[in-house]
């Protein structure tokens, strides 16, 4: 196929909405400029802005200024060049550095910015020796931390943003029907999570997480190893990962060789309750951490504990805000739920004090207006049984 006939997923009206939207928050901020720095770990923030994915052990810094055009440094050498001839990439200035952080502070003096008041995602990524460098060559600018400033732009979805979810999701699908079709008893859970990795390679999937519980004696799942499916054990298992071109699912499905009984039955019972409840209480205007906490209120109601409650989904898998029972837990976020924001919901549910055995899903729900989607209606059973 030629290029110049490749169409990137998003367009460029979704880059100007997106850009529109940060120059506007940041003079609502008083922001001369917002700087983000990106490596494998820390990319999201960056590549929502400029369309790029960072590979390997390359590191990127965007200056994008309230005015002006933004900025981007990049210390693979091919990266610019390629740059030019990517139709996905949105950022024309991209330039090769060897030490980015004395390039950015010469591209700060060269736009006059060097006294200004300027926003940092995030302190907590930051290399120090790169903080240092840049203060040292512009002491006169006041940096601020604006790592919020992203994450409630990057919040709402737009319809572009939404397909490509939808399209994420047919991929969970994808995935969970090959591990239900893989599953024996007798097999490594590393070999059944093999026949997934084959089919959402196959379908454009690049970071991916696989998590799995199959040893009823555990309240936590772990990464697939050589551990025995047996039957009768219920076996968890979460599917989650990025696309390629980006865009996020995440899906976890527990699947049953027999029905649940006793203390087991009644945490699916609670589970049929939580998936009633979560349409009409994830709504916009309501903090994050009292849907948490009525979560957690239902659990004990019950006569059980539950963690990990789930937490907004897009670019990332993982993305702001984590859902929390408390300001006191570790990853509370003060947050307001927002229309078009898309939720993973996945609290384990566990006998108390921690104790097993384990009830576990996770579905997504897109936030609307006038009621919340379950985005995510496939495998409904709770638990999944195992055609025998």
């Amino acid at each position: 196929m030629d290029r110049k006939d490749i169409k990137p997923e998003l367009s460029l009206d979704e880059r100007d909405r997106r850009w529109s939207l940060v120059r506007e928050r940041l003079k609502r901020e008083g922001l001369a400029a917002i700087i983000i720095y990106g490596n494998k770990q820390h990319h999201v923030p960056l590549r929502y802005l400029s369309n790029t994915a960072i590979t390997g052990a390359t590191q990127e810094v965007m200056l994008f200024p309230a005015e002006g055009a933004p900025i981007v440094l990049v210390s693979a050498p091919l990266a610019p060049a390629r740059n030019k001839q990517n139709p996905f990439r949105w950022v024309e200035n991209m330039y090769y550095s060897v030490d980015w952080a004395a390039d950015l502070a010469k591209k700060i003096i060269e736009i006059r910015l060097e006294k200004e008041r300027i926003g940092m995602d995030s302190f907590k990524t930051w290399p120090v020796r790169e903080y240092r460098i840049l203060r040292g060559l512009c002491p006169d600018i006041e940096l601020s931390e604006a790592s919020m400033v992203l994450s409630k732009i990057r919040g709402p979805k737009s319809r572009e943003e939404i397909r490509l979810m939808e399209e994420a999701i047919r991929i969970a699908e994808l995935a969970q029907r090959a591990f239900l079709s893989n599953l024996r008893p007798g097999l490594q859970e590393q070999a059944v999570v093999g026949k997934v990795e084959d089919v959402v390679r196959a379908n454009g999937v690049d970071q991916r997480l696989w998590l799995i519980a199959s040893d009823p004696e555990n309240t936590s799942a772990d990464l697939p190893g050589t551990t025995i499916i047996q039957r009768p054990n219920p076996v968890a298992f979460s599917s989650e990962f990025a696309r390629t071109r980006g865009y996020s699912a995440q899906v976890v499905r527990t699947y049953c060789w027999d029905e649940p009984k006793g203390e087991y039955k009644r945490m699916w019972e609670l589970w049929k309750e939580f998936r009633m409840m979560v349409p009409k209480e994830l709504r916009p205007g309501r903090a994050t951490h009292e849907l948490g906490a009525k979560i957690v209120d239902m659990a004990h109601k019950w006569g059980f504990e539950c963690d990990y409650l789930g937490h907004a989904i897009g670019l990332y898998v993982a993305d702001d805000p984590y859902i929390s029972s408390s300001p006191k837990m570790q990853r509370y976020q003060e947050w307001t739920i927002m229309p078009n924001e898309v939720y993973v919901f996945h609290p384990m549910i566990t006998a108390k004090d921690r104790k097993p055995p384990l009830a576990w899903i996770a579905d997504m729900y897109l936030v609307g207006e006038d009621g919340t989607k379950w985005m995510t209606p496939f495998l409904p059973g709770l638990p999944e049984m195992i055609p025998t």
